[in-house]
């Protein structure tokens, strides 16, 4: 028994003294690292030279405020007078519909009547239209139904810029895109009603696009055959409203794409018992650091393709489109887990070209024309030799710098139909990254024009939790509108004057400076961030000690050539390396001045928004503005708790918990203003982990000295561990 004791004494005392031993090792690792920290930190700048700004050429308030520009337009003689009634002219059957919609009626009182005459041109270019406003009336030649709609669309500008009478002139326009899309993405948890997608057609039907997909992953789609998997979980778009939509987009000339990704960004699936062994890593893959998913399906096992035909025969059908985007992007884990070894054998490349090729062969027998995003076939382009030639690759990129121009010409070299595919980077940065847009979208499409894009697919992202607000997308939808159809105003046009006059409706034109520069705020932050902004991530990483926040960057940074590869990452290394202060005085300032501007205007009552409650729009910029504000304080909390005492640390941790409720509450209720419930809760963890969070360090701050020490300890122990772990 002695001898028992004995040995169990020794093993105690050899695990309290390996538990010392890593305490010290990872407390040694903590100072060490934070050294080096403070080091860098001593050295930093404030200039902004590795942040990306756009600018546009001077806009002279003279000229018209609708985009696209027209390509010509030619001054005639005399003066047009807006008619209360019009006398439609036309074989075309829609054109009675067209003309109330986008020109209104007048009233029974005012007899005031002009013709508005169509007359078919089959020279004319597809989508190509010439109106004349003419003193007796107007004439619009056209070749394509579409052509027609678009004069009229113009009319619909003119009319609202020039509300009694204008001076006559002739426009001839055309666009130089022929596809010119928008790509929402509903499967981030957050999907739109009804009401909310009608009137996002709505405003880009007035900016003359002719496509829109909704991203479908997970169970965003109301699958039938799957019904035991989301009903009573989720809040999926229906397949009869599917069908809604797309006769609401035909009527406007806008095609609704399908769209249901194929391989990768399967998780919702692979999360599920019935669909868990599907994964090619059963237990997960680090995708990100600390960040372990199975997102990717096996592509070798049969029931794989088996589940994909039968989620496109519940899909497909509710389209007119002939077209399918089955995504097929980002399979993190292929080739890493179950086929590992036939990786080795085929190559990665080959291993997801086989099963491209199966996904492509469902597509075809459905008559569909198959799209596909182009990342892998970017790391891989031995593959682009062996696509069918009838497959539309999609090129996406997302930051200004992406080489949209070498990537589109190798895709072009094989013969290959392409879009090009940029964004409007408002996804995981909560206000956007209004510079990096404007860049991003103009190189997309001066690019992809160059080389013979086929079009142009603007994408709009919710990854993280869909935390921006829809109206922070309104810039990119207009730009990018804007320079698909008439690329040569990309630093010439009057997108301020477009926003304000047509989508926020804002009599004092001043709205939308508070958007685009809500959507600068990542200019203040230490790094440009490619895809994100610090300030969001600090809702992801809560409030992290330095050494920790730096180490996960770090990491972030090492793991990006793996997303984009390594000749992207030297084009943009210098983000990483000439890191620069944080300014938060400078921040919050430019928040106050935006939150300052925009109470005023909207307080005055001049603003009537496009969703009919200028109130709400208010509320979700302003909910914006503080959101950022957190994030901030957040990452500010966590660089400077150790210079505060106490009492400070208190003062500010109440602050942020305050603040932190209103957030809550305030988003919660926005949310549920344009979208369904489903995905709702899944969406808030960040703030509630955040929650949590403040609170305990409140307890502990109100708790005695010896809680402080040992709070203090974990977290160097902690932040010392993820360093080890990280960097080895």
């Amino acid at each position: 028994m002695k001898r028992i004791l004995k040995i169990t004494g020794y093993i105690i005392l050899g695990l309290i003294v390996l538990i010392v031993g890593i305490g010290v090792y990872l407390n040694a690792r903590y100072n060490k690292a934070n050294e080096e920290l403070i080091k860098e930190e001593t050295s930093l700048s404030d200039s902004n030279a590795f942040f990306y700004q756009f600018e546009f050429e001077n806009d002279s308030i003279s000229e018209w405020s609708m985009l696209p520009r027209p390509k010509k337009v030619i001054p005639e003689k005399g003066q047009f007078r807006w008619p209360q009634r019009w006398q439609v002219l036309s074989n075309e059957p829609e054109a009675k519909d067209w003309v109330p919609r986008l020109l209104g009626n007048g009233n029974n009182e005012d007899r005031s009547e002009a013709p508005i005459k169509f007359i078919k041109n089959e020279y004319l270019a597809i989508e190509g239209y010439t109106l004349r406003i003419l003193p007796a009336g107007i004439e619009i030649m056209y070749s394509s139904s579409a052509g027609a709609y678009y004069a009229l669309v113009t009319l619909h500008h003119l009319k609202i810029q020039f509300p009694e009478i204008m001076e006559c002139i002739t426009v001839q326009d055309e666009p130089d895109l022929s596809i010119r899309g928008v790509m929402l993405d509903i499967s981030r948890d957050k999907v739109p009603k009804m009401k909310t997608l009608k009137e996002i057609v709505d405003i880009i039907s007035l900016l003359k696009y002719n496509h829109i997909q909704l991203y479908v992953e997970g169970f965003s789609f109301g699958y039938p055959s799957f019904k035991e998997l989301w009903e009573g979980k989720e809040t999926p778009i229906t397949p009869e409203e599917i069908r809604e939509l797309d006769a609401y987009c035909k009527e406007r000339f806008i095609e609704l794409v399908p769209n249901q990704n194929s391989l990768g960004h399967m998780q919702p699936w692979l999360e599920t018992e019935q669909y868990a062994h599907l994964a090619e890593c059963p237990e997960g893959y680090d995708i990100m650091p600390m960040r372990k998913m199975k997102t990717t399906l096996d592509p070798t096992n049969a029931e794989s393709i088996e589940l994909i035909e039968r989620m496109m025969n519940d899909l497909l059908p509710n389209f007119s489109s002939n077209k399918f985007n089955a995504n097929l992007d980002e399979p993190f884990e292929l080739g890493k887990c179950k086929n590992e070894t036939l990786a080795e054998e085929i190559g990665i490349g080959q291993l997801y070209l086989d099963y491209v090729m199966k996904v492509y062969h469902l597509a075809k027998a459905e008559g569909k024309e198959f799209w596909m995003w182009g990342d892998i076939i970017g790391k891989h382009p031995e593959l682009l030799d062996m696509l069918p030639k009838d497959i539309t690759v999609l090129e996406w990129g997302y930051e200004a710098e992406h080489p949209f121009d070498l990537n589109t010409k190798r895709i072009k070299e094989q013969g290959l139909d392409f879009m090009v595919c940029p964004g409007t980077s408002s996804w995981m940065t909560l206000t956007g990254r209004t510079d990096n847009m404007l860049g991003n979208i103009e190189n997309a499409v001066l690019n992809g024009l160059k080389n013979g894009a086929r079009g142009m697919l603007l994408t709009d992202w919710g990854d993280m939790g869909h935390w921006q607000y829809q109206p922070i997308s309104y810039p990119g939808f207009a730009y990018a509108g804007a320079i698909s159809w008439n690329s040569h105003t990309s630093r010439n046009l009057p997108l301020k004057r477009y926003l304000n006059t047509y989508i926020f409706e804002d009599k004092n034109q001043e709205l939308a400076n508070v958007v685009m520069e809500m959507g600068r705020s990542y200019h203040f932050e230490e790094r440009h961030l490619p895809n994100m902004s610090h300030n969001f991530m600090a809702y992801q990483f809560g409030i992290a000690d330095p050494v920790l926040e730096n180490t996960i960057y770090s990491a972030i940074e090492k793991k990006l050539p793996e997303f984009v590869g390594e000749a992207f990452i030297e084009k943009i290394k210098g983000r990483f390396e000439n890191k620069k202060m944080f300014e938060i005085e400078a921040l919050n300032k430019h928040l106050d001045n935006l939150e300052t501007e925009l109470n005023v205007h909207i307080d005055e009552g001049n603003i009537t928004a496009t969703n009919g409650n200028n109130n709400e729009l208010r509320n979700e910029l302003r909910n914006g503005i503080e959101m950022v504000r957190l994030g901030a304080e957040i990452r500010n909390y966590g660089q400077q708790k150790e210079n505060w005492t106490s009492e400070e640390r208190i003062f500010h941790l109440t602050e942020m918990q305050e603040r932190l409720a209103l957030i809550q509450k305030e988003h919660r209720r926005l949310w549920l203003l344009r979208n369904k419930e489903g995905g709702l809760d899944r969406s808030m963890k960040p703030f509630q982990n955040l929650e949590n969070q403040i609170n305990n360090l409140l307890k502990i701050e109100h708790g005695g000295e010896f809680g402080k020490q040992m709070e203090r300890m974990k977290e160097k122990l902690i932040s010392g561990g993820a360093n080890w772990y990280l960097e080895k």
